[in-house]
């Protein structure tokens, strides 16, 4: 499970996070690439909330599911 206490410092203000744990496996940016942005170590961080968006939020669900080392979270 992310760890909120752990947010990667680039995540913008909202309820959805990458945490420091990311290993850069590409899981979260291609699910929605919309959402997620990479550092200069190839680390995943959110850079667009978009959770207004049905569509998006399914996606971000999706993505969050999918990371290998539970490295997303959603406060929500």
């Amino acid at each position: 499970m992310a760890d909120p206490n752990r947010r990667h410092p680039r995540n913008v203000p909202g309820p959805w996070y990458v945490d420091t744990t990311c290993i850069s496996c590409d899981t979260c940016t291609d699910v929605l690439p919309e959402a997620f942005g990479r550092d200069h170590e190839r680390k995943a961080y959110v850079r667009a909330w978009l959770g207004s968006d049905p569509e998006s939020a399914r996606l971000f669900r999706f993505a969050l599911e999918s990371c290998p080392v539970e490295a997303v979270g959603d406060e929500t």
